[in-house]
């Protein structure tokens, strides 16, 4: 499968495209030209790895005969339109609209005060120092700041959150 490269949100928005988040642990992006310009395109990547039967089956049909014969039924019918596959898929694998994609990446995407958490339960705040250096200022367990105890330090702020792929945002409720 072809994973979905999140810088081109902006791209897959642009084209009302759509983002399937589970395809066996891949994310894939529809209507994307670099990646699934079409449905057509992903359906046939996806036979090719996976098989009909497996593609009927998780779209909800007993057996590929039984998803094929609706499809040319409603296709002989005129009645078919390309949102019922588009639906079928985006509830087969956790799918989202480009722009709901878009939504969680920048609630992921770290900024000036968000409180960060590593695997480890270690809380950091993310400042700026006098230099305009970003960095992870420790917390200690009682929610105090501790001075001049930092985990990391970065000019760049993208830099420090790809630099600490174990650090987290937390989201209080």
């Amino acid at each position: 499968m072809k994973e979905f490269n999140e810088k081109h949100i902006k791209d897959l928005q642009e084209a009302d495209g759509f983002v399937l988040q589970n395809v066996y642990g891949n994310t894939v992006a529809i209507y994307l030209d670099s990646e699934y310009p079409d449905v057509a395109s992903f359906l046939a990547d996806y036979i090719a790895r996976y098989g009909i039967k497996d593609l009927s089956r998780r779209l909800g049909y007993r057996n590929p005969t039984e998803m094929l014969k609706e499809l040319l039924e409603k296709a002989d019918n005129c009645l078919f339109m390309m949102t019922d596959i588009e639906t079928k898929l985006m509830n087969a694998f956790d799918g989202i609209s480009a722009d709901g994609y878009a939504k969680k990446l920048e609630e992921k995407q770290w900024h000036l005060g968000d409180i960060v958490e590593d695997d480890e339960g270690h809380r950091a705040m993310i400042i700026q120092n006098d230099h305009y250096f970003y960095e992870l200022m420790q917390i200690k367990d009682e929610g105090a700041f501790q001075t001049f105890r930092y985990f990391d330090i970065s000019d760049n702020l993208t830099e420090l959150q790809d630099d600490n792929p174990k650090w987290h945002k937390v989201v209080e409720d």
